[in-house]
């Protein structure tokens, strides 16, 4: 099942040294393994290369030009009367050193969130905002310490990435109902996100997200002086801590947080997860089996959150499924529009 795939605005770090050998499966969140460096590179360098829209290339020009003065977007006069923005917002938002990159387009009576795994960006929803902006408002973020956005300047969990995400929303005039969407770790900030706001989440999209005991599985996996274990115990010990990753997440204290929730009530929630796995040629059989089973397992236990849930498996894909097969998301996000 998964073990780390390396995002698309992955670090070489570790996925390189795998290059050519084999492309670890499913899971993890890409990017347990990834630095802020190499996260804002690859992701400058992808913008350049393949912007998604023109109004999502004026980002770049925009973070430029705002180390000089902070770039906040001002309510609008049709927020201001009570109705929904239809306005393009594609730039940094907040105060100098916290500003956070937060895009919005199309118009509709229901936001759709899009929320990047770890170490993610706006740039991994390139092949989805598109078609969703011709139905209803679409919104996606650089959570601090990823993509444009300022670094993150305190230890992080998913309630507090879900509260600040509610918080950025709010101050720009994006009220729900929302439809929130989540990749990898993103899945559980959707989860959370869900869980905090019940009031205002008309629907929930989970992609591939990390179960909330692959933390806990993967660090399980027994030193035998194999590549692979070496990898993955370095994820572990280097990049969950807060100060091993540029969003300063702390991995381990936030997949227990989330492990609090119990229940989303009757939620209309689709759970998709791919179904082929690629794991390292030296990985023990027996722990290809456990983490396997740990993953399925996962997806299991995130449809049970609700009542109204169903679970998708797709073949030809990888951990993005949202860049692999795209219409699928599109098609599961539509669905759940009210």
């Amino acid at each position: 099942m998964l073990l780390i795939q390396p995002t698309t605005t992955g670090s070489p770090t570790i996925a390189g040294r795998l290059t050519g050998r084999r492309r670890l499966g499913v899971a993890i969140l890409a990017a347990a393994l990834a630095s802020a460096t190499a996260c804002g590179s690859d992701a400058t360098t992808q913008a350049s290369t393949s912007p998604p829209t023109t109004a999502a290339t004026s980002t770049t020009s925009t973070a430029s030009t705002s180390t000089t003065s902070t770039s906040v977007v001002a309510p609008t006069t049709t927020i201001a009367t009570g109705e929904r923005s239809t306005e393009i917002i594609d730039q940094l938002v907040g105060a100098e050193g916290r500003r956070v990159h937060l895009r919005c387009v199309g118009e509709g009576n229901t936001t759709v969130v899009l929320i990047s795994g770890f170490g993610g960006d706006t740039m991994s929803w390139r092949a989805v905002e598109p078609a969703i902006a011709t139905r209803t408002r679409v919104c996606s973020y650089d959570r601090p310490g990823t993509g444009t956005s300022d670094a993150a300047t305190s230890t992080a969990t998913f309630s507090t990435q879900a509260t600040d995400l509610y918080a950025l929303l709010a101050s720009v005039g994006e009220p729900g109902p929302y439809v929130v969407v989540g990749h990898s770790f993103g899945g559980v900030e959707a989860v959370t996100f869900a869980s905090l706001f019940d009031d205002k989440v008309a629907g929930l999209v989970l992609i591939d997200a990390s179960p909330i005991t692959w933390p806990a599985s993967l660090c399980a996996v027994p030193d035998d002086g194999s590549e692979a274990a070496a990898i993955l115990r370095g994820v572990c010990t280097g990049s969950f801590p807060p100060s091993g990753n540029s969003e300063q997440l702390d991995v381990i204290n936030a997949f227990a947080e989330a492990a609090r929730i119990v229940s989303l009530g009757s939620v209309p929630m689709a759970v998709i997860t791919a179904t082929r796995r690629e794991v390292p040629a030296d990985l023990a059989a027996s722990e290809v089996d456990r983490l396997t089973a740990a993953w399925n397992q996962g997806q299991q236990d995130w449809m049970a959150l609700s009542s109204a849930a169903h679970l998708l498996s797709i073949d030809d894909t990888g951990h993005h499924i949202q860049t692999d097969q795209p219409s699928i998301v599109i098609d599961e996000i539509t669905r759940l529009l009210p």
